[in-house]
């Protein structure tokens, strides 16, 4: 699971659990900025768990402003559960 285009399933869990379309995104973009109370964020971040089975911290997740920390939060937590 080495390449994983975490804005892109973000996106995907927008549409799907919330119904919306956000735009273009990159990892400078806050999340804060896109409209999205925090209620949505955790279960869009249920989404990304579950499609990628893993768990992410919640102490953690609350730390990430951008996708890209958001984004490198993922790999870290893939890397560890792929770690032997």
């Amino acid at each position: 699971m080495s390449h994983v285009d975490v804005i892109g399933l973000f996106k995907q869990a927008a549409l799907e659990v919330h119904g919306k379309q956000l735009g273009a995104l990159d990892a400078a973009t806050e999340i804060s900025t896109l409209g999205l109370d925090s209620v949505a964020v955790m279960e869009m971040t249920g989404c990304l768990e579950e499609r990628l089975k893993i768990r992410i911290p919640d102490e953690e997740l609350a730390e990430e402003e951008t996708l890209g920390e958001l984004d490198a939060l993922i790999r870290r937590v893939i890397a560890g559960k792929e770690a032997p």
